[in-house]
């Protein structure tokens, strides 16, 4: 029997905080060329148009938010507007999890990250099982490094056997009391 998990970012929301905002930012690319040509304030037009063609190529070309994270036996892919990155656990040899605890979100560099593949923003709240979806790529990441400085200080400050990590979402009953006084 083959498992397969899939994790699937809200259709709605991927289509307002991902499609929508990469349509948008073409058309304010479109209008700071537009800008630029006629001279008009044109450093602020050529800083818009840059930061509009880098959400454009995250969304578009390099695939940077991914509306499906699919775990295999074998690997874990990452699915966005039909393209699929598929990385075999076997041959990971980098995975870097940039954890964003407030907002859930993470920024994974996989493998020979570069402009063009292996950098991926997961706003883990947007999908389903979404802590499960956190703490996996996290349990990922010290699995893969487990001498980095990161996983000897979450070891070190984490003495129970379980070493979860505490999300915001879900702060034992005790620590969120210790946090509030």
């Amino acid at each position: 029997m083959v498992m397969k998990k899939e994790y699937i970012y809200n259709q709605k929301s991927y289509f307002i905080q991902i499609t929508l905002i990469a349509y948008f930012c073409a058309a304010a690319f479109l209008f700071s060329l537009v800008m630029i040509v006629i001279d008009y304030k044109r450093n602020i037009f050529i800083m818009a148009a840059v930061v509009s063609v880098y959400t454009v190529w995250n969304t578009f070309i390099s695939h940077s938010n991914p509306g499906k994270v699919i775990l295999e036996e074998d690997g874990i892919s990452f699915e966005s507007y039909g393209k699929v990155f598929k990385y075999l656990f076997d041959e990971i040899t980098t995975f870097l999890a940039k954890d964003f605890r407030g907002s859930g979100k993470i920024f994974l560099r996989i493998n020979q990250h570069n402009f063009f593949q292996g950098r991926f923003w997961i706003h883990t709240m947007e999908f389903n099982d979404s802590e499960e979806l956190f703490l996996y790529l996290l349990k990922l990441e010290y699995k893969t490094h487990p001498n980095s400085i990161k996983a000897r200080a979450w070891d070190s400050t984490r003495p129970e056997v379980n070493k979860m990590p505490i999300l915001p979402w879900n702060i034992p009953q005790k620590e969120e009391q210790l946090l509030k006084s």
